[in-house]
């Protein structure tokens, strides 16, 4: 038997399917990747937990931020959705994109 589909429905209406195991998988793989490769250039990596209205605003701000020395970025920012059906919409990692 087939394992059941979830999904996280947009205000707009828009339909994402909640992550399953092999999902999780490729996401973390993808993410030591990312993260091991800014590590090299010196990033300090950030996770912000929830990317509700405070959540986006606070990844963004630190993203945003320069090093005062250099004026360059200094951070790699990961933001993390709990994966509810009432809220993973908010971040659909089938696009890569924000959406809020």
């Amino acid at each position: 038997m087939a394992n059941k589909i979830e999904y996280s429905v947009s205000p707009a209406g828009e339909k994402f399917a909640i992550p399953n195991e092999e999902d999780y998988k490729k996401e973390y793989e993808r993410l030591v990747k990312l993260a091991d490769e800014h590590r090299k250039q010196g990033h300090e990596i950030v996770v912000v937990m929830g990317l509700g209205f405070v959540g986006a605003v606070m990844a963004g701000v630190v993203a945003d931020s320069v090093d005062k020395k250099t004026g360059k970025p200094g951070k790699f920012v990961i933001g993390m959705q709990r994966p509810s059906s009432r809220s993973f919409w908010k971040i659909p990692l089938s696009t890569g994109h924000f959406s809020c």
